[in-house]
C-alpha cells in the first residue's frame, strides 16, 4: 500500500460535517473579502488617517526639526548658508536619533512605559542610534581613507574622479543632541483628546 494513500473511512463523502467545513471556508472567504472592501481606505482617507496619527506627527516633527537645524549648524560651522544640508545624512543633530526618540516618546505617552509597543520602539531607537554613531560613522571614515588612496595611487585613472561620500554617520554628540531633540518634540506636541480618551 502506498504511504501517500489517505484513508477516507473516517467521514463518508457528502456527510454533514463535510458540508459544514465547506460552508465555513466559503463564508470565511466572503467575510474576509467584504472586510477588505470595507476597511480599505481611499488614498485621501489614508492620508487623513496618517496625518491625524499622533505618533506619526511627533516622529515627523522630530525628523523635520533635526533636518532643518542642520542648515543652521552648518552655517555656524562653515560660515556659509547651505540649504542642501537639510537633505544630507550626517551632521548636527542626528535626524535618525531625533525621529526614533520622538516616536518612542510619543508611544510612551500614548501607550505607557509598560506597553510592548514602547519596548519595541525603545529597542529600535537604541539600535538606530548605535548604528549611526558606530557602523555608519566607521563607514564614513573608511570612505575618507579610500578617497586618499584613490587620489594618491590612481590619480591618473578615471575612477579617481569618483569620490566616495565621507559624512555618513554621526559623532556621539550629534546622536545625543538628536535624541534630546526628539524627546523634546515628543514632550512639546500636545496629545489629542481622542488619544487620551482612547
Amino acid at each position: 500500500m502506498c504511504s501517500s494513500h489517505r484513508s477516507t473511512a473516517s467521514a463518508p463523502h457528502g456527510s454533514i460535517s463535510d458540508l459544514q467545513d465547506v460552508l465555513r471556508r466559503r463564508v470565511g472567504r466572503v467575510l474576509a473579502l467584504s472586510a477588505v472592501a470595507v476597511v480599505t481606505p481611499t488614498p485621501t482617507q489614508a492620508w487623513a488617517d496618517l496625518c491625524s496619527n499622533y505618533v506619526f506627527r511627533v516622529g515627523f516633527l522630530g525628523w523635520f526639526t533635526a533636518q532643518t537645524a542642520k542648515i543652521f549648524t552648518r552655517r555656524y560651522k562653515t560660515g556659509v548658508w547651505d540649504l542642501t544640508a537639510c537633505v544630507d545624512s550626517g551632521g548636527m543633530p542626528s535626524s535618525h536619533s531625533s525621529l526614533c526618540t520622538a516616536v518612542t516618546t510619543a508611544v510612551a505617552f500614548q501607550f505607557g512605559l509598560g506597553s510592548a509597543l514602547f519596548a519595541v520602539a525603545l529597542c529600535f531607537s537604541l539600535v538606530v542610534m548605535y548604528d549611526a554613531a558606530g557602523v555608519r560613522r566607521h563607514a564614513g571614515k573608511q570612505a575618507e581613507v579610500l578617497n586618499v588612496v584613490l587620489e594618491d595611487v590612481l590619480h591618473a585613472h578615471p575612477i579617481s574622479e569618483q569620490r566616495m561620500k565621507e559624512v555618513l554617520g554621526h559623532t556621539p554628540l550629534q546622536v545625543i543632541t538628536g535624541a534630546i531633540l526628539g524627546v523634546l518634540m515628543g514632550c512639546i506636541v500636545p496629545i489629542p483628546a481622542t488619544v487620551i480618551m482612547g
